[in-house]
């Protein structure tokens, strides 16, 4: 399988190309905006500069190196809404287009967000649930679900769409939460601060280790009935639980035997989600997938990961 992998070199895809790789029946073809953000690996992954508001060039890109198969992580989940926008559907356009043109067999997944929903209760919620996003990046995640199943719809597409819930793991930046905290714990280990500064530890999401996404999209992507029972369908990957994030800097003060002091704002910001949990039956009744790895071992490595980042 020739598997082309878009954003291969974020967060995400990081831990793709590092589960996919061994796996010597897949060859990876990873994409990337800039050569300078190509990740020092031995992986025998192929690397191509491409970026996908430039038409022409994804056109020639599918039409060249004709994948078996796309995942599609680039994206943009922070700046205004034009540039959210602009990047996270008129990109994804670009990208659909050149499929349908040049390689209409293609098998194509197609990253979404938990963002779509927004606050839907404290019930967990399925891929049925309406679109109710809160944030502009949510709504441009919402945009380009409808898109990509306008392809599928109108021009037979072979696409997918995953919706992971909040993702975090080793090598997460600290403008995630868990990152953040992580970071932050690590200050204070090192004295450089006496606690963590927060905006609010009441509200709760549905925490889902990055290396169990990459899983998942692995599970879906290599289904062997993927045009029967994936194409058409979205797929919510997430934990199936609801963890509150004063339980996340107790299960942290629990693994290194500390306590971590929390700072809040003096005057309390709304919470406009107070909780999100998936519902994650879809994907496990399809495929089999379901995560594997505990929030405590994920806060685990996270810390063992941001040591030796600060170490090098």
């Amino acid at each position: 399988m020739r598997l082309l992998v878009t954003g291969a070199s974020g967060f995400t895809g990081t831990a793709l190309i590092r589960l996919l790789a061994p796996d010597k029946e897949i060859q990876i073809i990873g994409i990337t905006r800039k050569k300078t953000s190509r990740p020092d690996s031995d992986s025998g992954t192929t690397w191509k500069e491409a970026d996908l508001l430039n038409r022409d060039h994804i056109f020639k890109l599918i039409s060249t190196v004709k994948p078996d198969a796309i995942i599609h992580l680039a994206g943009l989940n922070r700046g205004s809404a034009a540039d959210l926008f602009m990047t996270n559907v008129c990109g994804t356009q670009h990208l659909l287009e050149a499929i349908s043109s040049t390689n209409p067999d293609c098998r194509v997944l197609i990253t979404s967000s938990s963002a779509v929903y927004g606050y839907q209760g404290s019930s967990p919620i399925t891929e049925e649930y309406p679109f109710q996003p809160l944030t502009e990046y949510g709504a441009a995640k919402a945009a380009q679900d409808l898109l990509a199943l306008m392809h599928y719809h109108e021009r037979g597409i072979n696409l997918t769409i995953a919706r992971p819930f909040n993702l975090t793991g080793p090598g997460q930046a600290d403008t995630f939460l868990c990152g953040k905290i992580i970071r932050q714990v690590v200050e204070f280990e090192e004295g450089k601060r006496d606690s963590l500064d927060l905006l609010e530890t009441q509200s709760s999401r549905d925490f889902i280790d990055v290396r169990d996404v990459a899983k998942a999209y692995r599970a879906l992507m290599t289904h062997p009935r993927f045009k029967e029972d994936c194409t058409g369908k979205t797929f919510n990957i997430g934990s199936g639980r609801s963890c509150p994030i004063s339980e996340v800097i107790a299960t942290l003060e629990t693994i290194t035997g500390k306590r971590y002091p929390v700072n809040l704002p003096t005057d309390p910001q709304q919470i406009t989600i107070p909780s999100q949990q998936s519902d994650i039956s879809r994907i496990y009744n399809i495929t089999g997938w379901k995560p594997e790895i505990s929030l405590k071992n994920t806060l685990n490595d996270m810390l063992t990961a941001e040591w030796a980042r600060i170490k090098t």
